[in-house]
């Protein structure tokens, strides 16, 4: 989705970045739309690295580690639990894949799975950001994708997904501030059954090379739908 569309969607104050090129293959360490609230109360919208850098890193290839932050452990985890009051964030995307395997730790890409809004409307994922500062001091901000247990719909291809988090819970979401735990566990929840629509897509979206709206495309034979 272009970036003005999007934060007018995001009712965002404040566009900090040029446009992003579109990509249906999106890569850890490369730029992506996230919002994000400013100590000054400013909703910003900014291109991210996409793999969480926590400020303490001892350089940007930790956030290979970091693409995904399990809800579960969020405040246990040393790279988030700092950042759950005060640096939370919004990333949204049109889409995303997930692998289907004949065994659970079978380590080959098995059949590609292509997930979207059932309405066709962004999916905007619950997240969280840092910035990171090389010798020189220059800044590196980066995010994180909050994942949770898969719903009906995706748990035949995955055992978890990103948290989706509906209009009503984003400024929420956005204002710094601490949140309970209770609040938490009630935010961070799987997405209702119906949200999503799902078909198999080609191979080709295994190679992060490979970029084009073909890799979307369902494969012959099947069709989108609520079920996988």
């Amino acid at each position: 989705m272009p970036r003005d569309t999007l934060s007018r969607v995001l009712d965002v104050d404040e566009v900090g970045t040029p446009e992003l090129p579109i990509s249906w293959n999106v890569a850890p360490t490369q730029p992506v739309y996230t919002v994000a609230t400013s100590s000054d109360g400013v909703r910003k919208l900014r291109a991210l690295r996409w793999g969480l850098v926590p400020s303490w890193s001892k350089g940007p290839r930790t956030g290979a580690r970091f693409i995904n932050a399990r809800s579960e452990t969020l405040g246990q985890r040393p790279a988030f639990r700092s950042l759950l009051a005060a640096r939370r964030a919004l990333l949204p995307f049109s889409g995303f894949y997930e692998w289907a395997r004949a065994e659970p730790r079978e380590r080959k890409a098995g059949q590609p799975f292509y997930f979207h809004h059932a309405d066709g409307e962004p999916l905007v994922f619950a997240g969280l950001w840092d910035i990171w500062s090389d010798a020189e001091g220059r800044p590196l901000r980066s995010s994180t994708i909050i994942t949770t247990a898969a719903n009906a719909t995706l748990a035949p291809v995955h055992r978890r997904m990103p948290v989706v988090l509906p209009p009503e819970h984003w400024d929420e979401w956005l204002r710094p501030g601490p949140l309970r735990p209770s609040r938490l566990a009630e935010l961070l929840t799987p997405a209702p059954e119906g949200l999503l629509d799902v078909h198999p897509v080609s191979t080709a979206v295994n190679k992060a090379l490979n970029d084009g709206p073909e890799l979307i495309l369902p494969l012959p034979g099947s069709a989108s739908r609520g079920n996988a």
